[in-house]
């Protein structure tokens, strides 16, 4: 008895413990709304989208005309594949990014404040949908490419508040004024992955006019149609002629089948051996990955032991069952032979004289 309540208390435990892998495996993934992007273009659509990354080295010499020229080889695959775009219907989101120092200063704060901008181009804000504090993105629409945006901490540091769309800023003697302030991610892996403290957005344009080195474009995002699984990776891979890249479809990165792929590869997937700096997001993404293939590796060891106790259970249920089955049978063909032998000995009396049963069933059956 003993034994049997610890075997079922093990159990339990090993499945409470499943079901925490899994929930810590949800809660560390829905928050990296970076890798989300096909979803919100999809909508409620039922086209099928896939959202893809290319990160380049720092020695690029990818730009805003590589940029053009890679919009144009993706426009011609999709009119090849029939899919054509019109002013209501765009067919695929793109966003480019490169960071760079920048020195700022505010109306309240005169001494320079060295902090890291994160120069973006397109569609930034959709693939990165940060809460927003107060005011609003950067478009694709600015023309003046003179609005930038904060993150609350910069912003109280500058400001010593966080409403402070429409002020001025001036960075590196040039002056912007403030589009809105935006709110870090506070997830786990986003909070370690960024590293730059105090920090800003601006465009690619503004940063290539204020640096005093050549701006490079270091991260490259794209959200397309993949009405084939394969076409929209091999699309933007035929289309980049740049080399030494890394491109990662992020639609599926955190699925069950890659996880179990980053198992096999776990350890050689964090060396890098080339010079291309990952931004934070993507760092947050790796990091989520690493953790969900050893959740993954725990919801296995743990659901294993109440699995093979149940197949032992279902076994031992399955022979139970024959042997009473078994047992059971042999009682009938008892109870209906003494039916038979209490029916004759009734017909017959002392006409026919038979020493057994098994006689009298035999006559009985004709044989």
């Amino acid at each position: 008895m003993i034994k049997r309540i610890i075997l079922i208390a093990v159990n339990v435990l090993c499945l409470i413990g499943f079901f925490i892998c899994l929930g810590v495996s949800s809660s560390i993934r829905e928050p990296l709304y970076s890798q989300q992007a096909a979803d919100a273009w999809r909508g409620q659509s039922g086209e099928r989208f896939a959202q893809l990354s290319a990160f380049f080295p720092d020695d690029t010499s990818f730009d805003l005309e590589s940029i053009r020229q890679l919009r144009g080889s993706i426009e011609q695959e999709l009119i090849a594949a029939s899919l054509e775009s019109s002013p209501d219907n765009r067919l695929y989101a793109d966003a480019w990014s490169g960071t760079g120092t920048v020195s700022v200063i505010s109306s309240r704060l005169q001494n320079p404040v060295s902090v890291k901008a994160i120069a973006v181009g397109g569609d930034f804000f959709l693939f990165h949908p940060f809460r927003l504090v107060s005011g609003s993105y950067l478009s694709p629409e600015d023309v003046m490419r003179d609005r930038v945006v904060l993150d609350e901490e910069l912003a109280w540091r500058l400001f010593g508040a966080t409403r402070v769309e429409g002020f001025e800023v001036v960075i590196n003697s040039r002056p912007f004024l403030v589009a809105g302030v935006i709110s870090r991610e506070t997830d786990l892996a986003n909070s370690r992955a960024y590293t730059y403290g105090e920090g800003l957005f601006m465009s690619f344009e503004a940063l290539m006019v204020l640096s005093e080195e050549a701006a490079v474009i270091t991260s490259y995002e794209i959200v397309m149609p993949d009405p084939v699984t394969g076409f929209a990776r091999g699309t933007l891979t035929d289309a980049i002629t740049e080399s030494n890249i890394l491109i990662i479809e992020n639609s599926n990165r955190f699925s069950l089948l890659n996880t179990f792929l980053n198992i096999r590869s776990f350890g050689e997937r964090s060396m890098h051996t080339d010079s291309i700096a990952l931004p934070y997001w993507e760092n947050a993404a790796r990091f989520v990955e690493d953790w969900l293939a050893l959740l993954l590796v725990l919801s296995l060891v743990l659901i294993t032991f109440p699995i093979v106790c149940a197949v032992i259970y279902i076994v031992n249920l399955i022979r139970f069952g024959l042997r009473h089955g078994k047992n059971s049978l042999k009682n009938l063909i008892k109870a209906r032979d003494d039916r038979l032998y209490k029916k004759y000995v009734e017909e017959h009396g002392d006409e026919v004289q038979i020493y057994s049963v098994d006689d009298i069933i035999r006559e009985v059956k004709g044989e």
